[in-house]
């Protein structure tokens, strides 16, 4: 784990054409508990946490570690906080790292998550040193599913029954892109 811990040094303010991605501070932390509590906006979950207290905890904690990347996603123009990004270490050995994303749903339909992925997706490649990114969602959770799909990640599989959600047994969606492709589909964009 020792490239790791110098991989949080670089972890910095990613730019794009409309929006930045800026590293999730204590001063992020009412945000994140009111978007990661919203049982709406996480309708596609297992479970959503709905104890501020205890997602603040856990952020907080996140901030200091070493294999996780959280980021807040403002606008450009104006610092309107529209969501967060996240990225975390799956299998180091593997150079595996997994993705996560929630635009708030007043900003939701203008391409700030389309952006803020494929920011994402180029910090995993291009400064963690990852071979694989991936991604999974809930069968029903078409937003995803095209998202996933427009920044260049393949579908690979489906976990047939994979969770419980409101009460009911639901698939989910394996999405991944591997450095090789990211290098051809991005050079060619």
């Amino acid at each position: 784990m020792g490239n790791v811990n110098i991989k949080k040094q670089i972890h910095h303010l990613l730019k794009g054409n409309s929006i930045e991605l800026v590293p999730v501070t204590k001063e992020h932390i009412e945000f994140i508990c009111d978007e990661e509590s919203d049982t709406e906006l996480w309708c596609y979950e297992e479970h959503v946490e709905t104890d501020k207290e205890c997602i603040g905890k856990k952020f907080i904690k996140r901030i200091e570690e070493n294999d996780v990347f959280d980021f807040i996603v403002k606008r450009s123009s104006d610092g309107a906080q529209m969501g967060v990004v996240y990225i975390w270490e799956c299998i180091s050995t593997r150079k595996s790292w997994e993705i996560g994303y929630v635009i708030l749903p007043e900003f939701q339909g203008n391409g700030y998550c389309l952006e803020s992925v494929k920011l994402l997706i180029s910090f995993a490649f291009n400064e963690l040193n990852a071979h694989k990114v991936l991604g999974m969602c809930h069968c029903d959770n078409k937003k995803s599913v095209s998202l996933m799909q427009k920044v260049g990640m393949s579908k690979q599989g489906v976990f047939r029954e994979e969770y419980l959600c409101r009460g009911k047994w639901i698939d989910q969606f394996y999405f991944s892109i591997l450095e090789r492709e990211y290098h051809n589909n991005y050079k060619q964009s």
